[in-house]
Parts: structure tokens; C-alpha cells; sequence
């Protein structure tokens, strides 16, 4: 059944990779103890909080649909990976330079790591489109 994934192992790691990010930042945003959050800042907390919901709900909805959609659709992995690498960069950049000052993330040792691997993920994604997109056009 799966004997056409001809993909390099430089593939599957940086899939591994993606996925023990997307997890590891579930669970620290999950787990976030309250005594982090700065009582001060109610609007910051309250921006934060909404983005970083949002943003859980697409990461989640991602680690359960990208399964499906390289098993069963594979055709159409590529953009799939193409439009969550693109939503990945859009909001690292997003965080660094539009929501500087309006989003405060707490001083979490992992959720710290987690904002400080960031690009390793997207180089991650951008490595798992290439490999998809150009798998594809030497296959035709």
C-alpha cells in the first residue's frame, strides 16, 4: 500500500521534527500554569490567549488532517504542506514584527524554547515542500 513513498530520509526527519514541535508546543500551551500570566496585563493575556487558541485549534486540526491527506490524497500533500509552511512563516513574522508590543508570551522555559526553535520548523516545512514539489515534477 505504501510502497510509493519513494521520499529521502532528509523527508521523514524533518516530518519528525515538525511533529515533535507541533506537540511539544500543544502541551505547553496546554499545561501553562497560571501563575505566569502577569495579572497586570489583563489585555495582553486576553490577546494572547485568543491567538494562541486559534492558532493550538489549526495546529491541532493540521497534526490530525496532514495524516490523512499524505496517506490518502498524496497528490495533493504538497499543497498542503506548501499552505502550512506559508501559515508558519506568516505568523513568525507576524509575531516579530506586528505583534511585538500587543502579544506577550509568559517566561515559560518551554514555551521560550519553543518561540526560539521556531524557524527550525519552517526550515523544516520548507524542506518537506521541496522535496514534495520537486519529487513531483521529475515523476511526470
Amino acid at each position: 500500500m505504501y510502497r510509493g513513498f519513494e521520499l529521502t530520509i532528509i523527508f521523514w526527519v524533518a516530518m519528525s521534527i515538525t511533529y515533535a514541535f507541533c506537540f511539544s508546543a500543544l502541551y505547553a500551551y496546554v499545561t501553562l500554569p497560571e501563575h505566569l500570566l502577569d495579572p497586570n496585563n489583563t489585555a495582553k493575556i486576553k490577546a494572547t490567549l485568543r491567538l494562541s487558541t486559534i492558532r493550538l485549534v489549526i495546529v491541532s486540526l493540521s497534526l490530525i488532517a496532514y495524516p490523512i491527506v499524505f496517506l490518502k490524497f498524496f497528490k495533493y500533500a504538497k499543497y498542503v504542506t506548501v499552505a502550512l509552511t506559508s501559515w508558519a512563516t506568516t505568523i513568525y513574522i507576524d509575531d516579530y514584527f506586528v505583534l511585538v508590543g500587543i502579544v506577550e508570551y509568559p517566561d515559560s522555559g518551554l514555551i521560550s524554547l519553543i518561540q526560539s526553535l521556531r524557524p527550525i520548523i519552517i526550515l523544516s516545512l520548507i524542506l518537506m515542500s521541496f522535496e514534495l514539489i520537486f519529487r513531483s515534477q521529475t515523476e511526470v
